[in-house]
């Protein structure tokens, strides 16, 4: 056994099972165990521990697979290999141009845009002038008292449409449901991928676009440090984009290699798509069976490959993380897409236990009725999922994005959130009946104070769905393992079974139903985002809780901007010698400096001996790679002299 987290104040671990004895400690198999308990275990004579024992990533089958597909290569001929790979490519490029003749076909008649001032009433709750969902607006875990609750009747007082556009848009999406294929070929995934990797095992996907392979580079470092093995592949649109370098020499030394989305989909029909609907292409013709896909700003904090092979993956299919914000959906929505909504049933509870709001019949949050997708809204920066179960829901989330920005992004998100894709999965399988999962425990800015004493959001942490999903108790089934654990040489154990929780609506049930593993701490009610007295920011949904992913967005750790921009004096003093992420993230994560990892991996890349050749510098001898050096080691230095202060 290993550890994998534990919460001293609620007794709970969890353990997970190792299959490699290469990463347990050689002395003795227990002792990483005891260490990474910190020693809380003997600060009394007994205590009960409620625990529960999770997999790792069996690696073994790892090399099996990668000895089967040497031995298929080496009993093959070469003249066999040529004609399958290309009778796959042909394969590909047939299919993905039949769908898009599908997608065109099933446009939306009649109509041009909902997307416009004349589709957005003058808005009753004053929040807004433009008639749309303010974005900084309805934030989950703050629940400001004078935010009000989002009912339909409230979401209907956005976007408006004409009769005729309902049936138009009703139209149009019941056709393309009717017509969906509901599964891959059976020549693309049964004959004609015996020489490569397709809906085959599982690995890690980023898109990525010319100019971002800094930070890839710096993503695949830090996956690497962590321990992932898996493999990874760079999903890159146009061949123009293509860095030979990057691609050909060092990301195979990393386990990676490059796709180019032109090479599969005709170069006439990505150009109708827009560089923010990439993201359903980039999985679709992504090679592996189970995905995890991460936006380049994405960084893990922590080993990932441990996410494929444990619940709520294996048992949901797709794992989705979630975004700060309530849900902005459109009633519209739901009847255009024929999910029946069954208002006056509230299954949810997206207030916390002690506040009377949204329980009264006809003023819940419409996101808390039978239905409905979940209160909170969805972030697209990460994304776990299984391409065989989601077939169907790849297909109906590229439909959503290929009509995103004039149809389905209003809809979905009525101005109350960026204008992209990051509903449209979570809204592709709900519509489909597939399963899937969000995490529950909210997301967390990372950052300077401001004014209101509210973190500035230079960054967002999203939590682990393993311990999120045990603490929900939303399994049926499993055993919680309760340990007496002391001095004694031999410890009592009990078994008991996990109960799942059934939201009581006489109850005045927490967030997502209450659970044994519930935050049962008092949270606060700020009145708006300007109520410096009151906050929630350290308020978690669960008594323990794991940050998993960080994604930076202010800067996006590009070191040229960061460390050499000249123009902006102001903000380079901003974040020089100080932490972008705050004090907040070392505490978080019990005292391990994440982003002093971040800046030893930043110095690797740009300073020590490797000299990368498809980063910014062409001449690595000159001043301002020495200046960029100075300014790195500087903060290395800044960062190691500044956790003493924070953590000790």
């Amino acid at each position: 056994m290993k550890g994998y987290h534990y919460d001293s104040k609620s007794n709970f671990l969890v353990m997970q099972r190792c299959f490699d004895s290469i990463l347990l400690d050689e002395q003795d198999d227990l002792s990483h165990f005891w260490k990474y308990a910190n020693e809380d275990l003997f600060k009394k004579k007994q205590r009960n521990f409620k625990i529960r024992v999770i997999e790792s990533y069996d690696y073994n089958k790892l090399i099996e697979q990668a000895r089967t597909m040497i031995e298929i290569n080496t009993n093959s001929t070469y003249m066999s290999k040529i004609e399958i790979e290309s009778n796959f490519k042909f394969a590909f490029k047939t299919f993905l141009k039949k769908l898009f003749e599908q997608l065109f076909e099933a446009r939306p008649r009649r109509i041009e845009s909902l997307n416009n001032d004349e589709h957005y009433q003058s808005n009753n709750h004053n929040l807004n002038a433009n008639g749309r969902v303010p974005q900084d607006t309805g934030h989950l875990r703050e629940q400001y008292l004078e935010e009000p609750i989002r009912t339909k009747e409230f979401l209907q007082s956005f976007l408006s449409l004409s009769e005729n556009e309902v049936e138009s848009l009703t139209n149009s999406h019941q056709n393309f449901i009717e017509h969906l294929n509901h599964y891959w070929p059976y020549d693309l995934i049964n004959k004609l991928n015996k020489f490569n990797s397709f809906l085959k095992g599982n690995g890690y996907i980023f898109l990525g676009n010319k100019g971002d392979e800094s930070q890839l580079m710096l993503n695949i470092k830090t996956l690497r440090t962590n321990g992932a093995k898996l493999p990874i592949e760079v999903i890159i649109p146009f061949e123009e984009d293509f860095d030979f370098e990057f691609c050909n020499v060092i990301l195979p030394t990393l386990g990676g290699t490059c796709k180019v989305l032109t090479h599969y989909i005709h170069e006439n029909d990505l150009e109708k798509i827009q560089e923010n609907q990439l993201r359903s292409l980039a999985l679709i013709i992504s090679s592996f069976k189970n995905v995890l896909y991460m936006d380049v700003s994405n960084l893990a904090i922590k080993n990932p490959d441990i996410l494929f092979v444990n619940k709520p993956f294996i048992n949901n299919h797709l794992v989705v993380w979630p975004d700060l914000t309530r849900r902005s959906t459109s009633p519209y929505f739901y009847q255009i897409s024929a999910i029946k909504v069954e208002d006056t049933m509230k299954v949810r509870n997206s207030y916390f236990s002690n506040d009377p709001r949204g329980n009264s019949p006809g003023k819940y949050s419409y996101h808390d009725t039978k239905g409905t997708i979940a209160e909170s809204s969805s972030s697209g920066d990460v994304l776990l999922i299984n391409k065989k179960v989601h077939f169907k829901t790849l297909i109906l989330a590229l439909y959503y994005n290929l009509f995103g920005p004039n149809f389905y992004y209003p809809l979905l998100n009525q101005g109350g959130a960026p204008e992209n894709d990051k509903e449209t999965f979570i809204a592709a399988a709900h519509q489909l009946g597939l399963p899937y999962y969000q995490v529950k425990e909210f997301p967390r800015e990372f950052g300077p104070l401001n004014e209101a004493r509210h973190h500035e959001i230079y960054a967002v942490g999203q939590y682990d769905p393993i311990v999120d999903y045990i603490q929900s108790h939303e399994e049926s089934e499993g055993e919680l393992e309760t340990f007496k654990i002391g001095n004694e040489k031999s410890n009592s154990k009990r078994k008991t079974q996990t109960k799942k929780t059934h939201i009581n609506m006489d109850d005045n049930n927490p967030l997502y139903g209450l659970t044994d593993f519930h935050n049962t701490d008092t949270p606060t009610y700020g009145s708006n985002a300007q109520d410096s007295a009151k906050n929630n920011y350290d308020y978690h949904l669960f008594k323990a809780s794991n940050l998993f992913f960080i994604r930076a967005q202010k800067p996006k750790l590009d070191v040229m901007e960061t460390f050499l921009r000249k123009e902006d004096d102001d903000f380079k003093k901003k974040i020089i010698k100080k932490r972008l992420f705050g004090k907040e993230l070392i505490r978080e994560l019990n005292g391990y400096d994440f982003e002093l990892s971040i800046m030893k991996n930043l110095n690797w890349m740009y300073c020590e001996a490797v000299k990368l050749g498809f980063l910014e510098f062409q001449d690595w001898n000159s001043d301002s790679h020495r200046e960029l050096c100075s300014e790195i080691n500087s903060q290395v230095e800044f960062l190691s002299d500044s956790k003493k202060m924070i953590y000790n």
